[in-house]
């Protein structure tokens, strides 16, 4: 059983809120029992600062969409009262006294509102011709957030300056109601157009055409599952759409692409789907979801994912339930085999790893050139303890060893390693020692924001002579630069890593137990200097990527996928024509 952290723990019991209520509540018990001394304002200051302070990142920054409306809302009503009952028993509460409560209260009852009207008010289409989409409010509606904290505190330093701090108090509520209606005038525009387009979407689908969809169901930064195949998608030369099933999704895809891209949130949703010139469905993982657009027979259903690898992810019974499991060698489909999933051998298509035709060969021996780089390309825990192959543990001692030998080093980890508390203060530790490393012997590292956001990972190859990595999709992929690998065994010895995961035959096996590494030295040298398995690499670097020619490498994936959505070559030649008189 994975553990919870104290911090999540506290999220979950809800402490903080609790906790800020209570002290809201005793500063409304002191306020009155000390009979509106200066003294008293002490009492309400104390929940209203331990707001502010759990706040802080909301307030410091630029708001963004509802920013912190409707946090520590019962607290806040309790402090009007608290700021009220002040200025009552010290004899001030006269009727701009009432107006800056009265106001505020107002200001705050709207929060919720507010928060609840903008999430009926969600994105629903992006990049379709002819319409223009109203995605986002046309203003942050967050800054609602800060002109009422800001107004409460006002309120409750009244006793300091009444007449001035009631007025400031009157103003910036009056200012957050005025946004508040603004607000509803933008949220009932947004719902009217996406109601006016969803209204039309079956008509506005048949003229639009799409040949296929691209379905897509995820976690947060997963966008690359999609973007990797997009420009191969597009090589097919007909309309497309790309579907998710989530806001966040819909915000991820739509930032990538110039694609129409479309938010289906619920089963029935989907049924507008189904027009004349639809054919079939990519996908690109395993999600849950994608029981729900499997279920319509008309379309042909095609399973892609977003790497090669010897994970038993890549071969899950779940793939069975599509029409055709494009895949990149004959060593995917052996796989199905040793993981024991039986499958109709009809299912797959090879079609080679189409992005890495722009992988760049090796420059040579690695053992004849004078300046080697190194990528260290680690995996993060994966969902499972079973599925957690990461070596960033021992990341720390790897790349020492590799600049112990002069190389310079290319460090990208995986986008999710962040996730992890261990993970992330293990790539902090890597990026530290190669800036002090970098400061010292000159070597220009690539790492940090350059190496894992500017440059991609293909880019990162291309910049390596030889790569250390972990059970991941990114061992496949350099495999078709023919350049030296090595592969960390995060938990057995190499015989019984090999067995498990065959890939590994193709580099060699580093022996990892947590952060210490048993042959890292032995490892390095024939990585680096000797190279020995080299003739044995290349034959299994076409098991895995298929015998296809390095020149027009992706072309296999085009020509199979028309062959599959009866795409014909002169029918993709008219779409893009048509293309081309629309520009």
């Amino acid at each position: 059983m994975k553990a919870i952290s104290v911090g999540k723990a506290v999220k979950m019991m809800r402490l903080w809120p609790a906790l800020v209520n209570a002290l809201a509540v005793l500063a409304t018990v002191t306020v009155v029992s000390m009979g509106g001394t200066q003294w008293a304002l002490l009492a309400p200051l104390v929940p209203l600062a331990i707001i502010l302070w759990r706040q802080r990142r909301t307030l410091l920054r630029r708001p963004r969409g509802v920013g912190g409306i409707g946090r520590y809302l019962t607290a806040r009503f309790i402090l009007i009262a608290a700021a009220g009952a002040q200025l009552f028993v010290s004899g001030e509460f006269h009727a701009l006294e009432i107006m800056a409560c009265t106001f505020t209260v107002a200001a705050l009852a709207v929060e919720p509102m507010v928060r609840s009207a903008n999430g009926v008010a969600v994105p629903y289409a992006s990049n379709f011709p002819g319409h223009e989409a109203r995605n986002r409010a046309v203003f942050p509606y967050g800054w609602i957030f800060p002109l009422n904290l800001v107004s409460l505190l006002a309120l409750v330093l009244t006793g300091l300056s009444t007449h001035v701090l009631v007025t400031i108090a009157v103003a910036l509520s009056s200012a957050s109601i005025v946004l508040a209606l603004l607000a509803f005038v933008d949220i009932a525009r947004r719902v009217q157009t996406r109601r006016r387009f969803q209204t039309g979407l079956e008509t506005r689908l048949e003229e639009l055409g799409p040949v296929f969809y691209v379905y897509w169901n995820a976690p947060p930064r997963s966008a690359f599952q999609v973007k990797m195949w997009l420009p191969y998608l597009e090589r097919l030369g007909v309309p497309f759409v790309l579907v998710v099933r989530t806001v966040p999704n819909f915000r991820q895809l739509a930032a990538v692409t110039e694609h129409p891209v479309l938010l289906r949130r619920s089963l029935a949703d989907l049924d507008a789907l189904i027009v004349p010139s639809a054919r079939g469905v990519f996908y690109v993982n395993n999600a849950m979801r994608n029981n729900h657009m499997v279920r319509y027979a008309s379309l042909t259903h095609i399973q892609l994912l977003h790497g090669e690898s010897d994970k038993a992810s890549s071969a899950t019974p779940i793939i069975r339930m599509y029409d055709r499991d494009f895949v990149a060698g004959q060593a995917a489909i052996d796989r199905f085999e040793k993981f024991g999933v039986t499958m109709h051998p009809d299912i797959f298509r090879i079609v080679g790893r189409p992005q890495v035709e722009d992988v760049d060969p090796e420059r040579g021996p690695v053992g004849e050139l004078e300046e080697v780089s190194v990528l260290y390309a680690p995996t993060w825990l994966g969902y499972q303890a079973e599925t957690n192959y990461s070596s960033l543990l021992a990341g720390s001692a790897i790349v020492q060893g590799v600049l112990d030998r002069g190389a310079r080093v290319v460090f990208r980890p995986h986008p999710y390693s962040s996730r992890s508390p261990e993970l992330r203060e293990a790539c902090r530790e890597i990026r530290q020692m190669l800036a002090s490393d970098a400061a010292e012997s000159g070597r220009e590292h690539l790492y940090g924001e350059l190496a894992e956001r500017e440059m991609s990972v293909t880019d990162c190859f291309n910049a390596s002579d030889a790569m250390i990595s972990d059970v991941s999709a990114v061992v496949g992929d350099f495999l078709h630069s023919g350049k030296p690998l090595a592969m960390v065994s995060p938990r057995t010895g190499t015989e019984e890593f090999v067995e498990q995961f065959p890939m590994a035959r193709a580099a060699y096996v580093l022996e990892a137990e947590g952060a210490a590494l048993r042959n890292l030295e032995e490892v390095l040298e024939a990585l680096l200097t000797t190279d020995e398995h080299r003739a044995e690499r290349l034959r299994w670097a076409t098991y895995y990527l298929g015998d296809i020619p390095r020149e027009n490498y992706a072309d296999r994936f085009v020509q199979v996928a028309r062959e599959e959505l009866g795409i014909g070559s002169h029918e993709s030649a008219t779409f893009l024509e048509a293309g081309r008189i629309a520009e």
